[in-house]
């Protein structure tokens, strides 16, 4: 059995799991080298009792890598373990890694590195929540950032239509196998995702959700993620595990802000207290990354393009101006408005618009609102 195989094989036996892989490894050398030991040479690793030991023993005969190789090339899912190259390279940095990714659409979206933020939340949101998730994605799908989450109704839902519809590549991470997709309600979502981006698991093809597998699948979303966006959630609710799991990995948690007297608040507000970071705009994102210029040099280059003279005397608090900001702050001077009537107004692509709102944003020119609203927070004198 090669490497591949063997990672296949062990993810497939029940009760083996990342971090007791991980200790057989270490211990024997190799995925491989693990099946070709006897049951008594298995029980002196430590943590391997007597029925674990026999399982793996028997594990080439009862588990067929091969079978479940075919299984995923018929339903167009890729299998990648941690000796494959695709392997996410954030995700590694965790204590426990999966053995085993099952990928279904574009390999290439698992390599963004640090450019990857989570969105996670209420699977019971209110307009606000949604509101914010759809305005927090939109902007980081402008700023080419791949958003990731969980498919769940509610919140995580909003993040990947959202990217979606802003031409962004999303991550949706399932608690079940790729067969068994959940939730059912969420299939031509999941379809949709896989054009541009990935639905992902590391639970075999026919895995069905249980209670165990989304915490386990919460992992995965923030250790894939340079930070993790909590919007709207109970202090009981699995968001708050993605958040704790995602500090334990040493990742970013931020954290928007509502009603006070909403339970739906007290998870975010909880986790401010206890030092996350309040964002308002994924311009704080940005901010808190160091990180305000994503954009393609050939946008930033047209919109600056012979304004440089004119925007200095321009510019509110002797801010330098593009021409394409100044049209913007200009417009919405008189009213806060929908990016559709911004791009109508100036007559541009809205991928120019997008990209220029979320400059805006980080020089604190404009603020999005729910609905994909912006308002002006500065005016030009």
């Amino acid at each position: 059995m090669d490497e591949r195989s063997a990672f296949i094989c062990l993810n497939l036996i029940s009760g083996v799991g990342p971090l007791k892989a991980e200790r057989l490894i270490s211990y024997f050398g190799s995925a491989a080298k693990i099946f070709r030991q006897s049951m008594q040479t298995l029980l002196s690793v430590d943590g391997i009792g007597r029925k674990l030991a026999a399982a793996i023993a028997k594990g080439p005969q009862d588990c067929n890598p091969q079978e479940e190789d075919l299984l995923a090339v018929q339903a167009g899912v890729k299998i990648i373990t941690r000796v494959c190259p695709e392997y996410p390279q954030l995700l590694l940095n965790i204590p426990d890694p999966p053995l085993v990714l099952y990928v279904r659409g574009q390999l290439d979206v698992l390599q963004k590195g640090n450019s990857t933020v989570a969105v996670v939340g209420s699977r019971r949101p209110t307009n606000y929540g949604v509101g914010m998730a759809s305005s927090l994605s939109t902007s980081a799908a402008a700023a080419r950032w791949v958003v990731i989450s969980g498919l769940a109704l509610g919140i995580d839902s909003a993040a990947h239509r959202a990217t979606l519809e802003a031409n962004g590549q999303t991550i949706a991470v399932l608690g079940s196998g790729l067969a068994r997709l959940y939730p059912q309600e969420n299939i031509e979502l999941a379809r949709t995702i896989c054009e541009k981006g990935a639905v992902i698991s590391e639970f075999p093809m026919n895995y069905p959700p249980d209670r165990r597998s989304f915490p386990m699948r919460n992992r995965i979303i923030s250790g894939m993620s340079s930070g993790t966006i909590v919007v709207e959630a109970g202090l009981k609710s699995g968001t708050l595990i993605t958040a704790n799991q995602a500090l334990e990995q040493g990742r970013t948690v931020f954290a928007v802000p509502g009603r006070a007297d909403f339970p739906h608040s007290r998870a975010c507000h909880s986790l401010i207290r206890d030092g996350a970071v309040l964002i308002e705009s994924f311009a704080d994102v940005l901010e808190e990354f160091n990180n305000t210029s994503l954009f393609d040099l050939s946008i930033k280059d047209k919109n600056h393009a012979s304004n440089d003279k004119k925007s200095d005397s321009l510019a509110p608090q002797g801010l330098q101006l593009t021409e394409t900001e100044e049209k913007i702050l200009m417009f919405l001077s008189q009213g806060d408005a929908a990016v559709d009537t911004i791009v109508e107004e100036l007559g541009t692509g809205v991928g120019m618009v997008f990209a220029t709102l979320i400059e805006m944003e980080t020089k604190r020119l404009v603020k999005p609102l729910p609905g994909k609203r912006y308002t002006a927070l500065k005016t030009l004198r």
